[in-house]
């Protein structure tokens, strides 16, 4: 079975909104799930929160509201979301944006 971890767009208006709110669905309140591109890559990878024995994937709810308020991060380069996607990918790993 796989595990769905659901992340609430509602709560992520800024990059640093996204890794808290990311944290807090795999690992609880204040919980680690990177602070940036390449902690998060290797937090996808494994050990840190995720199951080591079952496939999973994120559901990233009401993403809309969090691309809207997203679009200017990272100016000049590929949008933040952007390269949050690149990073899934990279990884293998399910993203699904509702």
């Amino acid at each position: 079975m796989t595990r769905i971890i659901q992340i609430d767009g509602r709560k992520i208006k800024t990059a640093k909104d996204f890794y808290r709110e990311i944290g807090r669905a795999v690992n609880g309140p204040d919980g680690y799930f990177g602070n940036n591109l390449d902690a998060l890559a290797d937090c996808l990878r494994g050990g840190f929160g995720t199951p080591a024995d079952e496939p999973f994937e994120f559901d990233w709810q009401h993403s809309d509201l969090s691309r809207r308020h997203l679009r200017d991060e990272m100016r000049g380069r590929a949008t933040f979301l952007d390269a949050v996607r690149n990073v899934f990918d990279d990884a293998g790993v399910p993203l699904h944006m509702r």
